[in-house]
């Protein structure tokens, strides 16, 4: 079950508690460009100086106003949890006939979920060089990389696994919602290896089916990823709910937090 409040100091996550008193509770994000990218910053609540920074990307066609209020990042802000929301840029798709769309790199075709898509992998790497600046912009922040997790939903579950694995710096974890390891992601000799690295998918996932998706995962292990956890929430599909988010959130960062000293 999803937690209603902080087993630490017990702060009330905003749903359980009337919408006027919610208000109160959370803090109005912070709008800035890092890296070359719009963000949106959740900084800790109850003026705490922050002890993690989280740098989570959005999915396909969306932007960070998808999850700047969330309450999947509510319980662990008031443990002095820093939330960055970049914004993707808008990108030509191919696959959708040069649509321009919110996308973290283009698609060159489209499966309808049957199996990975092919992807414009220099429109990855411009991204990657972004949002590489943007984690060593939170790592100088905190003063050590391994206080910054990398994580994402769907597009941005993938986008961001890429940049964790090639980032040559440790950084603390990764955290990712119905998405997968991309196919052109070295996973050999990755520095993060032995970092936190945890999955969620759903069992009625259409857009990205766990019958390619859980082998992709299992790939991490055969290449000696110690840390990887997978999970999969049965009758949840693509589009997943902010209660399971909050619940799949809850999870990795209780994990997390109670690494440290």
């Amino acid at each position: 079950p999803v937690l209603d409040a902080c087993a630490a100091c017990e702060t009330v996550r905003p749903g359980a508690v009337p919408a006027a008193a919610a208000d109160a509770v959370r803090e109005a994000p912070v709008n800035t460009a890092i890296g070359g990218l719009e963000c949106s910053i959740l900084t800790p609540e109850l003026g705490l100086p922050a002890r993690v920074s989280l740098v989570f990307l959005h999915g396909f066609c969306n932007t960070a106003d998808m999850y700047t209020g969330s309450e999947a990042f509510t319980l662990f802000r008031c443990q002095g949890l820093r939330v960055v929301l970049p914004t993707a840029p808008v990108l030509a798709i191919t696959a959708h006939q040069g649509t321009r769309q919110n996308a973290w790199y283009n698609y060159l075709t489209d499966h309808d979920g049957k199996q990975e898509d092919d992807i414009d992998e220099q429109s990855l790497a411009n991204l990657r060089r972004q949002v590489a600046a943007l984690v060593d912009s939170e790592a100088s922040l905190l003063g050590d990389s391994r206080r910054v997790l990398l994580g994402g939903a769907s597009q941005g579950c993938c986008a961001a696994f890429d940049i964790f694995a090639r980032h040559p710096s440790r950084l603390g974890g990764f955290v990712g919602f119905v998405g997968h390891p991309l196919q052109c992601t070295p996973l050999a000799g990755s520095v993060q290896k032995d970092a936190l690295c945890e999955w969620y998918n759903g069992s009625a996932d259409e857009t990205m089916r766990l019958s390619w998706v859980r082998p992709a995962i299992h790939r991490l292990r055969e290449h000696s990823w110690s840390s990887v956890r997978s999970e999969v929430a049965e009758g949840v599909d693509h589009g997943t709910s902010e209660e399971i988010e909050s619940q799949w959130m809850d999870e990795f960062l209780g994990r997390f937090f109670g690494t440290l000293s």
